[in-house]
């Protein structure tokens, strides 16, 4: 728990852990290989530490995180089973990880000298992945560098060579040529270290379209992502049965208030009131996770009705025009993230309206709303 999840705030995210578990299963059953759990960014704003242990409680077999504050957070928390860092990190990063006993991407020479010499330091053995640039164009060897450099960490007593690794940058397209194109360069450099008699434990390329979609990128381990919150990757990509968002984010109203026509609610004067109107305020902002889009496009749910705010959206408070006629109170409840009266406001409809992703959405969310779980 963090200290702002013992906080009171009239804003909240309401997280189901128990779907989260069911959500892991339905995965793993999909699967039919070990999947890792992706959990950085907080996991994905749904909070690090419950949805870790979660996972590890429903068999995960790894988890991947970003940052040596998230591992560490991880450790901290007694979750035992393996963590993967699975971005990017400068080289003295290297002994915190090993310090830790987390899994790390390898592609350059020099992270192997300095994981060399910090595991033997330590007395351990650095956990490595080598990553394979499969298309994808940020960190990794190509292909036909692999066998070489798997060598290499074979010649280094300290290391040890955990699995063989790349990613997906377009596994949520109806066009699956990358996809084909990225699979003939990661099996060629699969290929190559067999030959060379080299078999990583692990071989992993899937991530959460890949896994869905592609059986034959499976291989013996899977990366799970955005669909382990029961979020879906993309528009027209229906998930398995039974996933479904475990988090909803809800407030109260801490404001209601009659203002005469011609009357400007919030910063800059773009929205005018046309009557008297009611307006009513939300206790959040964009400094809450709330995009200060500049064309004013969110909506929340109130009485079951989907309503825009109005006027700019300010770093702590939002509004929201009340439709005539009808009768809003100090305390109601309100949706920005989820499902009331039978509609619902999904990750995806916010992120079409912000112009971005629905992972953009949840990660954004900020660790100053309280998380609120249910197991």
């Amino acid at each position: 728990m963090s200290f702002y999840d013992s906080i009171p705030r009239n804003t909240w995210l309401d997280v189901d852990l128990a779907q989260f578990r069911a959500n892991i299963r339905i995965i793993q059953q999909e699967a039919g290989v070990p999947v890792l759990i992706v959990v950085k960014a907080n996991a994905y704003g749904h909070g690090l530490l419950e949805c870790g242990r979660t996972a590890q409680d429903a068999g995960a077999a790894m988890l991947g995180v970003a940052t040596l504050g998230e591992s560490a957070l991880l450790r901290e928390g007694n979750v035992t089973i393996p963590l993967l860092r699975i971005t990017a990190y400068g080289l003295d990063e290297i002994e915190h990880l090993v310090a830790q006993g987390v899994d790390f991407f390898v592609w350059t020479t020099e992270q192997l000298d300095e994981a060399q010499l910090v595991a033997a330091a330590l007395n351990t053995k650095a956990r490595v992945h080598l990553k394979i640039d499969s298309g994808m164009g940020r960190a990794g060897l190509f292909a036909e560098q692999a066998l070489g450099f798997a060598q290499e960490i074979l010649r280094r007593p300290s290391l040890d060579f955990v699995g063989l690794v790349s990613h997906f940058y377009l596994a949520d397209s109806s066009d699956t040529s990358s996809v084909t194109a990225q699979m003939v360069k990661f099996n060629q450099a699969l290929d190559a270290l067999e030959a060379g008699g080299i078999a990583p434990p692990l071989v992993h390329i899937a991530n959460s379209p890949g896994l869905l979609r592609f059986p034959a990128a499976r291989f013996n381990m899977v990366r799970s992502g955005v669909i382990s919150y029961g979020l879906p990757y993309e528009e027209g990509f229906p998930l398995p049965d039974g996933l479904k968002p475990i988090a909803q984010w809800k407030a109260r109203l801490v404001s209601v208030r009659q203002l005469p026509p011609g009357h400007v609610v919030s910063y800059g004067g773009q929205y005018v009131t046309q009557g008297t109107e009611t307006i009513a305020i939300i206790p959040l902002g964009y400094a809450d996770g709330l995009h200060r889009h500049p064309k004013n496009v969110n909506e929340v749910l109130w009485n079951g009705q989907i309503l825009p705010t109005v006027g700019r959206i300010c770093m702590d408070q939002a509004m929201i025009r009340i439709p005539d006629g009808q009768s809003a109170r100090v305390g109601d409840e309100v949706v920005i993230l989820g499902s009331q009266g039978g509609k619902e406001i999904t990750s995806l409809a916010i992120a079409a309206r912000w112009g971005t992703n629905n992972y953009d959405v949840v990660c954004n969310i900020s660790p100053r709303v309280p998380r609120l779980y249910s197991a």
